[in-house]
């Protein structure tokens, strides 16, 4: 998709990424009530359906702009991204991100249940205001990328969610305040989803894009992984209840944020806009 717009890549991508925050709108509340109505198989026959659906017409009508021509990689090549200082720093930065941003996804639906009271039908429903809110966030934030830079609103968004985590997470012990959380944290991060494959696209040679964009999705992949487990355990042995959680996440949030914008600095000038 990146190959059809070059001056506008940014909004592309931000509306692009708009398609996950409409499924993470809609699937919350379908399965949820498909398992109460038709039961637990039914209702993961019907999702898997209708992503094949959905599959199905994304194969059939997306066409790359220029035809491919296969081409051998020198093997020198595959090496090159880890000896590039930049590249590993922006790598260690948005690993560091995604324990932050997950941290909340994943357990903002259980946080709100146990520690501000709220019902369990609608701590399901946060999943998808937050979702709803994400979507939003992504389109501002692809718009606001070609305004100020990439760099320049994923860095800003990231550490704007971070400080969410810290002044309106922590003291999230109401269900109003819950809520609140969840759409500026969903409004915030939607750049980090929107946003984080274009940093290395922004700086990558047209013959690597794939490959490097690969190792960027590697480098997610692991926290994505075993952020789950490591909340779960900060969360186990925590003698402040959701505190340590919520910290872990702010931190995390702070830090990517500061490592991604070192990186933005040794790739472009100095300047800041």
């Amino acid at each position: 998709m990146t190959t059809w717009f070059s001056k506008k890549r940014g909004a592309a991508m931000g509306i692009m990424a708009t398609g996950s925050s409409v499924g993470g709108v809609i699937f919350p509340i379908m399965i949820s009530r498909m398992i109460k109505s038709t039961g637990y198989p039914w209702a993961m026959k019907t999702a898997a359906f209708l992503i094949l659906g959905l599959q199905i017409i994304a194969i059939l009508t997306v066409r790359p702009r220029t035809k491919p021509l296969p081409k051998k990689m020198p093997t020198g090549r595959y090496a090159a991204p880890f000896t590039e200082v930049p590249f590993v720093i922006m790598l260690l930065g948005i690993f560091v991100l995604t324990y932050g941003i997950f941290i909340p996804i994943d357990y903002l639906a259980v946080q709100a249940f146990q520690e501000a009271h709220m019902s369990d039908e609608m701590a399901q429903y946060l999943v998808s205001i937050f979702n709803a809110a994400s979507l939003f966030g992504r389109l501002v934030a692809g718009y606001g990328a070609d305004v100020i830079g990439r760099w320049n609103m994923f860095i800003i968004a990231c550490a704007v969610s971070g400080i969410s985590e810290f002044a309106v997470w922590i003291p999230a012990k109401h269900s109003s305040i819950a809520i609140g959380f969840a759409i500026m944290f969903g409004f915030a991060s939607g750049a980090f989803i929107g946003l984080s494959g274009a940093l290395p696209i922004s700086v990558s040679p047209p013959a690597e894009i794939g490959y490097r964009l690969g190792i960027l999705l590697l480098a997610i992949s692991i926290p994505a992984l075993t952020m789950a487990p490591i909340g779960g355990a900060i969360l186990q042995n925590s003698t402040n209840g959701w505190l340590d959680v919520k910290i872990f996440g702010g931190v995390m949030c702070l830090a990517g944020s500061a490592i991604t914008l070192v990186s933005r600095f040794l790739y472009t000038d100095k300047k800041v806009f």
